[in-house]
């Protein structure tokens, strides 16, 4: 229900791939972006990495495969190399890291709001 004064808004996602980069960089300009996550496998590990454009933040969550369970949590200002390599992938994108483990992007989309 909305409320007198109140006007509803319309979130929209987006899939991060080469085709859309450069409107995405456009809707960052624009500083229309809620938060840009991405969904890793590695392995026996996946990442979720999230950022949250408003607070200029991260969440990181790493999950083991094998048993489901959460390995860590953490909100991060800045991510390191190996997360940023991560988190610059595109969706079905797969790199091998430096030990030889393929990693692979199951998903990386944005959510923006008009």
């Amino acid at each position: 229900m909305l409320y007198e004064g109140v006007k509803e808004t319309e979130n929209t996602r987006i899939e991060r791939d080469s085709e859309t980069n450069d409107e995405i960089e456009m809707l960052y300009s624009f500083g229309v972006v809620l938060f840009e996550h991405s969904i890793i496998e590695s392995g026996d590990y996946s990442y979720s990495i999230c950022y949250f454009a408003p607070d200029d933040i991260y969440d990181v969550v790493v999950e083991d495969n094998k048993s489901g369970k959460v390995l860590s949590y953490e909100v991060k200002k800045t991510l390191d190399s190996t997360l940023t390599n991560y988190f610059n992938l595109v969706k079905n994108e797969s790199v091998h890291d430096e030990r030889g483990n393929l990693i692979k992007c199951l998903s990386h989309s944005v959510e923006y709001t008009l």
